[in-house]
């Protein structure tokens, strides 16, 4: 995958990460606004749980956050600042497991809560465990060093406040050269650190992932993992492949193409696929685009002096006759017959509220 098709890969957005990254930035002096205006990323979205952003754009955030703090290992010291109270309902049921093992399995139920692309695997050989960071989406922008430094340091201030007590390594290993800064890497691992390994990882005891952990508290872990199954399903229906073509309907109609290989190529799969999910949710591209336009025709005609033809543009129809055949086929009537017949009623309403 190229870096241009990294970038342009849709991503949802979460309750923590972004606005993590603007506390940070504040705290460094950087004006909130103009960081996400810096990056084209619009205030309204940071808390809009149906919002999407580009791999690019939060990417650039990042960037932007270690320049604000004009730090080369930026990942390294956010990763360092990672606490259990920070991660909201995920820091209280992780805080709650019995073992690390247990609060593994609930990081990766839940990963998606916490943030878009990280994640892990743990592999067991002899008596050490290697933990793995290993990126859902992993492409050159995920695989940059710095959220391999993000991920670990923050995996290991985890694994230490959960046990109560510095969480030893036997060894790190990171896929890539030494950026340079390979002092601080030491000091925030406090372990031997080898570059150019073929995985990014921590590798540990093995036994201590089953050690009980002294903040266990089944009872309360239930509840909050019953509260956490329903943000997830939530979340699993924002981000259904429906709700996310009618996103970029929405966010593209009348601005520039809106055909299906637009869309497959905006959720990064191809034709036949977004095709054959879509039929799975018992909908498709052409039902959901119509659907659409219809509710934003009617809007246009019973609530602005727009005119047709204007309309017919608005809504990404290349000649405005083929807006007037399709509205018919829609409301068994023409768009003056509809604008005639429904702007009226909306006067009438104006003129009694006046």
């Amino acid at each position: 995958m190229d870096k241009h098709s990294s970038a342009d890969q849709t991503i949802s957005l979460n309750p923590i990460t972004i606005p993590s990254l603007i506390n940070i930035a504040i705290k460094h002096g950087v004006n909130a606004s103009t960081l996400l205006n810096e990056v084209g990323i619009s205030a309204d979205s940071v808390t809009d749980p149906k919002a999407t952003l580009t791999l690019g754009q939060l990417d650039a955030l990042y960037s932007a956050c270690g320049v604000s703090m004009g730090n080369p290992a930026f990942g390294l010291h956010m990763g360092n600042m990672t606490r259990l109270d920070s991660l909201n309902l995920i820091g209280s049921l992780i805080g709650t497991s019995d073992t690390l093992n247990h609060a593994v399995d609930h990081y990766h139920r839940f990963r998606e809560l916490l943030h878009p692309f990280m994640d892990m695997d743990i592999s067991i050989d002899g008596k050490e465990a290697t933990l793995i960071y290993s990126p859902t989406v992993a492409n050159d922008i995920t695989l940059q060093p710095c959220y391999s430094e993000m991920f670990l340091t923050s995996i290991l201030k985890i694994f230490s406040e959960l046990t109560r007590k510095p969480f030893r390594l036997n060894r790190v290993e990171l896929s890539y050269a030494d950026p340079g800064y390979s002092d601080i890497y030491t000091n925030s691992f406090d372990a031997p650190v080898y570059f150019n390994r073929s995985q990014s990882a921590m590798i540990f005891d093995a036994s201590l992932l089953d050690q009980a952990l002294p903040g266990r508290y089944p009872e309360l872990n239930s509840g909050f993992e019953t509260q956490a199954e329903k943000y997830l399903l939530e979340l699993d229906r924002l981000n259904s492949v429906e709700c996310q073509v009618v996103r970029y309907l929405q966010e593209n109609m009348g601005v520039r193409p809106i055909s299906m290989q637009d869309a497959a190529r905006r959720l990064n799969v191809t034709t036949r696929t977004l095709q054959r999910r879509l039929k799975k949710e018992n909908t498709s591209y052409v039902g959901i685009r119509e659907s659409i336009r219809f509710k934003q025709a009617q809007l246009y005609l019973t609530e602005t002096n727009i005119n047709i033809d204007e309309i017919a543009s608005r809504l990404g129809f290349s000649e405005p006759t083929n807006f007037y055949h399709a509205f018919k086929r829609w409301a068994s009537m023409s768009p003056g017959e509809f604008r005639r017949t429904n702007k009226p009623a909306l006067q009438e309403r104006e003129a009694l509220m006046a």
